[in-house]
């Protein structure tokens, strides 16, 4: 994506300059985290959005920085929609050559930017063409614009294309040609949500009219010129056919358009739509009993289409050809190859659904880290104040000075220790929930890639509702040990799954304990769970996992022992025992937990590992009795 034939290579000058700056900023220490990037780059995007038609000159200042953080971040994405914005905001300026300059990295880089992206890039070059007059520049990038629009089935996008295009012919005296592609604004604009920032419709009846439509069509070809080179042409000649096949069901003058359509766009080599053509022209002949014909044209239009939708539908009518001439055993070979097209789709609705629930998964956390994050900056920022009031309320007599350098003094550290707690606070909640995500996730990419949908929708279930209480328990202090309970028991059944059933396990509470009144801090025993299954059990062919939660008065104990291999103690001392991230932080927590909250927990670790003995390693945890 940024190899030198597609990435700098293609930026201006100035644009050069900046950028090779950029990269030496980050060489010499910028070093910001990806994800914070995207975040902030995402947000003076929607700054931008929200204000360019009221404050242009705002507008061009947070999507002219969000340009250079994208450029930074090296993201195509990102800097194809900032200068999108960007280029809008230079043309409301009248500043077209910086504008056209920007929007030549979207055109070069089309095939690794959004589709909506690109084909709003084609119409603000369009805009740029037609306010400095170049007439038949516009018109060139306009129907550009409409190829990428009508790919996208953005009738948003083609209804404003079809408007600037007419407003041009409009320009040019050519009435018959604007007023067909006015119609087709009007058209594509009763299909948007927002076609009253277009036009006010009020006669709907008309448009819904395929009489009316091919006379405008027919009117405006008339008034074509250099007919037999024009891109114009085809694009009336196929409009002509599309109507005559599905409203006017006249197959065969369908088919008579639609191939003077392909015929000029074959001649000038602009295939737009070319497979939809061949696939309707195809279809046609089946409805009027000509198998081969239709054959050959359908074969043509699978030849040339990579939408996979459209060869699902290419698929049904070749089906329906052969079984009409008799031809079942092609038929059925057909019949094969549509049911790989649709597993195929639903492959693709699978892996849209794990995105979904990932990004969704990443966005409710996020909200919770700012939600905590804000809380404890709330509680340092007021014991500031405090440390303040006392510096003011203390000073008097010969001690004033003293006073006033002790308690600046004071302040120092404890500025210095709210940004240590934000970032311990960031540390803890980003690197834990995300090290469980990372190995969660390879167990989904290994059932889909084994094909058994049956199993991934399961896991993708369980796991999106352990997902949604490890969120709910991260900003919460403390938890009922039934929630851990069930947060174990969840976490273990999904990774018994994805160890093929390698592990038995077994959870237990003491009668005596109050499960759903007693509390203990949230995420302390998953770390240990984990790290029994990863360094105790993984490999063994009957590996044991107990987890046991006991009230062992003043403290509630919860032991997690696994029969692994254990470790030798004379080599290594406790500390290092487990060194897994989760169990790494798992150490901070307990520390900050008995400077802040005064709840001392006992951590004590058992590790056998005797030649022809017994095994495997025991963590046993103490927990102060606390009630809701």
């Amino acid at each position: 994506m940024f190899g030198k034939g597609n990435y700098f290579s293609v930026l201006p000058m100035n644009l050069r300059r900046r950028y090779s700056l950029a990269i030496l900023l980050c060489c010499y220490g910028y070093g910001f985290s990806q994800n914070q990037s995207k975040s902030d780059i995402e947000a003076l995007i929607s700054k931008a959005h929200s204000i360019y038609r009221t404050n242009i000159d705002s507008a061009l200042v947070y999507s002219s920085e969000a340009y250079t953080l994208s450029l930074q971040a090296r993201d195509t994405s990102l800097i194809a929609i900032s200068i999108f914005y960007k280029s809008l905001c230079l043309i409301g300026k009248e500043e077209f050559e910086e504008a056209e300059d920007l929007l030549q990295f979207n055109i070069t880089n089309k095939d690794h930017i959004s589709i909506d992206i690109l084909g709003d890039s084609y119409s603000n070059l369009g805009a740029i063409y037609s306010q400095t007059h170049q007439r038949d520049k516009a018109l060139t990038v306009y129907f550009n614009a409409l190829e990428v629009f009508s790919d996208a089935n953005n009738a948003g996008g083609l209804a404003k294309t079809n408007l600037n295009i007419g407003v041009i012919y409009d320009h040019l005296g050519k009435t018959e040609l604007a007023a067909y592609f006015f119609e087709q604004s009007k058209f594509y604009s009763l299909r948007t949500a927002t076609s009253s920032d277009v036009h006010d419709l009020t006669k709907t009846d008309e448009l819904s009219n395929p009489d009316l439509m091919i006379e405008m069509a027919i009117k405006a070809l008339n008034s074509v010129e250099n007919k037999e080179d024009s891109q114009l042409k085809a694009i009336l000649y196929h409009a002509l056919g599309t109507i005559y096949f599905k409203d006017k069901k006249d197959y065969k003058q369908a088919i008579l358009y639609l191939e003077k359509a392909n015929k000029v766009k074959e001649h000038i080599q602009y295939l737009n739509l070319l497979d939809i053509s061949y696939y309707i022209i195809g279809t046609a002949h089946v409805y009027n009993d000509q198998y081969k014909l239709g054959i050959d044209n359908l074969r043509k239009a699978l030849a040339v289409t990579a939408q996979i939708n459209l060869k699902k539908q290419i698929y049904e009518s070749l089906i329906l050809a052969y079984e009409s001439q008799g031809n079942f055993r092609v038929a059925l070979g057909v019949s094969k190859e549509l049911t790989e097209i649709n597993d195929s789709i639903d492959k693709h609705r699978e892996n849209d659904r794990i995105a979904e629930i990932t990004a969704q998964f990443e966005t409710e956390k996020q909200a919770k880290e700012i939600e905590l994050l804000e809380s404890d900056n709330q509680l340092q920022a007021s014991q500031l104040r405090n440390q303040k009031n006392i510096i003011f309320t203390t000073v008097g007599g010969g001690l004033l000075l003293l006073t006033v350098l002790f308690f600046a003094y004071k302040n120092h550290r404890i500025k210095r220790n709210l940004q240590f707690s934000e970032l311990t606070q960031k540390l803890l909640q980003m690197q834990l929930n995300p090290h469980f995500l990372f190995n969660a996730l390879n167990g989904i990419q290994y059932f889909i890639k084994k094909n058994d949908v049956k199993k991934s929708t399961k896991y993708i279930s369980s796991f999106s509702g352990l997902m949604r209480n490890i969120l709910e328990n991260s900003v919460e202090k403390f938890i009922s040990i039934n929630e851990d309970y069930k947060t174990i028991d969840d976490f273990l059944a999904l990774q018994q799954l994805v160890h093929n059933n390698s592990f038995e396990y077994e959870i237990s509470l003491d009668d005596a304990l109050d499960p759903e009144n007693m509390c203990i801090p949230p995420m302390f025993t998953q770390p240990f769970v984990e790290n029994a299954i990863i360094h105790g059990v993984s490999g063994m062919s009957k590996g044991k996992i107990d987890v046991g939660y006991r009230l062992t008065e003043p403290t509630i104990t919860i032991e997690i022992s696994d029969n692994g291999k254990g470790i030798h103690i004379e080599k290594k001392s406790p500390n290092s025992l487990h060194k897994s991230m989760g169990t790494s932080i798992t150490k901070q927590r307990i520390e900050n937990l008995l400077k802040t909250e005064k709840y001392p927990i006992e951590m004590e670790i058992v590790s056998r590992n005797e030649e022809n003995g017994q095994q495997g390693t025991k963590i046993v945890l103490s927990f102060p009795i606390k009630y809701r």
